[in-house]
């Protein structure tokens, strides 16, 4: 197959630029956007299989509860004595990438992949950690090959869609997102993501249609995605209906008050209601959050001088004006897109 040639020559190559909104504002993608349950299951090694079994034993209690370097110190054990045994290697390669250690689970797989053609759910971490390094040219040339593999995988669809999303391919990421959700209907989040992609490709309604659905299938869920509230109600707050987007931006920063960007838009709907006092909280939080983020310093200040506390102003201007000169991501991160590792 020749798999791990072009791999070992990329393992360090980063490349692409992610967005973390429709409106293209550039952001670091978190660490954590949905991926594939991976099913690691070790088969029998043929070479030695009484010197591999206790620790491949013991690595996997270790997996099951998420201790991962407890994990790689068995695994590596095992093949200090057993370098050829075959699965080891594939184990490797996903503990290392649960760690987000993103170049040597890459060195594991390439390692690997001389020993047996990977399955399609490894090929999914591989394309994850390519993700990590913001690789997203070659997380896609590997996506591509695992939905042709597994063509019934709608994770590797969904992942798909926002590693094209990413790329600015906007078209083929609504197609994956569709094809997404063919095979798992009522997906939360391939339902909003295709909503990104069809705002990005100017088709608004479509794009509102896509996260009040989001919206709607999960009302009785016990746990909320917050990120198509967030979604709608900046698509409102752009298309200038800021009171509809008022409680759309309220329900996201309740589900996650943490998230700056969340606490940002929800001052600026406040702003452009002519609320400027109720507007100040929000933004804020969204300040605190985001510190070295230029706009939520220069939109606080814009509401202080609308409210005539002119030095708070000048002090919020002056703090946009630092972050600009010495930061070069100035956008308002987005924590709500993320990469969930595999099971």
């Amino acid at each position: 197959m020749g798999w791990e040639g072009p791999l070992s020559g990329n393992i360090v190559r980063v490349a692409g630029r992610l967005r973390n909104s429709i409106y293209g504002a550039v952001a670091a993608m978190s660490v954590t956007l949905v991926v594939c349950a991976t099913h690691m299951a070790t088969a029998a090694v043929q070479s030695s299989p009484v010197l591999v079994e206790e620790p491949l034993a013991a690595a996997h209690r270790a997996i099951d509860v998420s201790d991962w370097r407890a994990a790689e110190r068995q695994l590596l054990r095992l093949l200090a004595s057993q370098p050829e045994a075959t699965e080891p290697h594939f184990l490797l390669g996903y503990v290392l990438f649960r760690q987000q250690r993103a170049t040597e689970s890459l060195a594991a797989y390439t390692a690997a992949a001389r020993l047996r053609d990977p399955t399609a759910e490894e090929l999914i971490v591989v394309a994850s950690d390519y993700i990590l390094l913001k690789d997203y040219a070659d997380a896609e040339r590997w996506l591509l090959q695992t939905t042709r593999q597994a063509p019934e995988n709608g994770a590797a669809w969904y992942l798909l869609g926002r590693t094209q999303y990413n790329l600015d391919h906007a078209a083929d990421a609504a197609t994956s997102f569709k094809q997404c959700l063919q095979l798992r209907p009522d997906d939360v989040r391939a339902e909003y993501n295709l909503g990104l992609a069809l705002e990005k490709l100017d088709r608004p309604a479509e794009a509102e249609a896509a996260y009040r659905a989001a919206i709607a299938w999960q009302r009785a869920a016990s746990t909320r995605d917050p990120q198509p509230y967030l979604d709608l109600g900046m698509l409102l707050l752009a298309q200038r209906h800021a009171d509809a987007a008022l409680p759309m931006l309220h329900e996201a920063t309740s589900i996650d008050p943490k998230n700056a960007l969340a606490q940002q838009e929800y001052g600026l709907a406040y702003e452009a209601l002519g609320r400027n006092a109720e507007a100040v909280a929000p933004l804020l939080r969204a300040a605190a959050l985001a510190p070295e983020a230029e706009r939520p310093h220069f939109f606080l200040g814009r509401v202080y001088r609308r409210l005539g506390r002119n030095s708070e102003a000048a002090a919020q201007f002056a703090e946009a004006q630092r972050a600009a000169g010495t930061h070069s991501e100035k956008e308002t991160p987005n924590n709500m897109h993320s990469i969930e590792p595999p099971d």
